[in-house]
């Protein structure tokens, strides 16, 4: 069966006529049209820029504040 698939994408695993002769083909092409990457450039750009602006400052505030809690323990000092 193996040798087959092989010969069906071009191999030469088996002789002519033993197994099921198939054309070999190419795997298909998927073009995306300019509609779709502009959509997905402005949607990602939103994400980013959203990241950006809002949740990294939140993180940085919330890091700096257990930071700030935390200072002075210390476990070398108990």
């Amino acid at each position: 069966m193996t040798d087959c698939i092989i010969k069906a994408f071009g191999g030469c695993a088996c002789p002519t006529g033993e197994c099921a002769e198939k054309p070999a083909t190419i795997a298909p092409v998927v073009q995306a049209d300019v509609k779709t990457i502009l959509l997905t450039a402005i949607v990602l750009g939103m994400l980013f820029t959203w990241v950006a602006y809002v949740a990294l400052p939140k993180a940085d505030e919330h890091y700096r504040k257990v930071a700030l809690d935390q200072q002075e323990n210390v476990s070398w000092q108990k």
